[in-house]
């Protein structure tokens, strides 16, 4: 699959690859681009046109390692889409996850135990992506803003967690897909099954956006933080 390259018109990104409908909205482009090119969009939105093809193609090719090192300016718009993820995962997919899953035990959970376990690890996974996200915008991203702009009071006793931006040994994504395999393997057809794809599928797209959140730390976020790091310390 060929790599997306800013001189592809974006219309017919997205109709390949329509699971970068949700990252065209992180980065605020609004639907009617027409035949307008990656590159022309992006001059038109006043975004980078490099950061956001790298975050595309990482979005939709697993292996992708872009050949991009991060200016501090491109260090600041990462931050500002990882908290726009951060966001619409808080507003809307968490919700939308919690708003089915409450349906499916309302009209299920008498036919099936099982979906009390099932509610009580969402609930698990729920307070923990909760706690990231706070940790993310009240910590981390406001230290890396301060590293990028230079008003960083210091690099060398900032905490290990927040230079490497090391994932927890048990990851999110990993514990989202456990749970939809709770989901499958254990709820039986008593259970209302319309609600049950509904829990799945929304729980998928959770999990998805999680793990490209991850790729986007580890690929770009967390080397330019160290690239920032190792220059301010060489200075001193």
């Amino acid at each position: 699959m060929a790599l997306i390259t800013t001189d592809m018109k974006l219309s017919e990104v997205i109709l390949q690859h329509y699971v970068l409908m949700p990252v065209i909205r992180r980065f605020g482009i609004h639907l009617g681009f027409g035949e307008k090119t990656i590159l022309k969009i992006c001059q038109e939105y006043n975004l980078d046109a490099d950061l956001m093809v790298s975050i595309l193609n990482l979005y939709v090719h697993p292996t992708y390692s872009p050949d991009l090192t991060l200016s501090a300016t491109q260090l600041v718009a990462t931050v500002s889409y990882l908290k726009q993820t951060n966001t619409l995962i808080h507003e809307s997919q968490l919700p939308n996850v919690e708003r089915h899953l409450q349906a499916l035990m309302h009209y299920s959970f008498a036919k099936n135990k099982a979906l009390g376990l099932i509610n009580n690890f969402f609930t698990e996974i729920k307070t923990e992506l909760q706690q990231r996200i706070e940790h993310d915008n009240d910590e981390r991203f406001p230290f890396i803003l301060a590293l990028a702009t230079g008003t960083a009071l210091s690099v060398s006793n900032a905490p290990e967690e927040e230079i490497n931006l090391r994932e927890q040994q048990e990851s999110l994504d990993e514990k989202i897909f456990d749970l939809r395999s709770l989901l499958m393997k254990y709820l039986t057809g008593e259970a209302d099954e319309n609600l049950c794809y509904a829990v799945f599928f929304a729980l998928y797209t959770l999990e998805n956006d999680i793990r490209q959140y991850n790729n986007v730390c580890h690929a770009l976020l967390t080397p330019a933080v160290k690239a920032m790091i190792k220059r301010n310390n060489a200075q001193k």
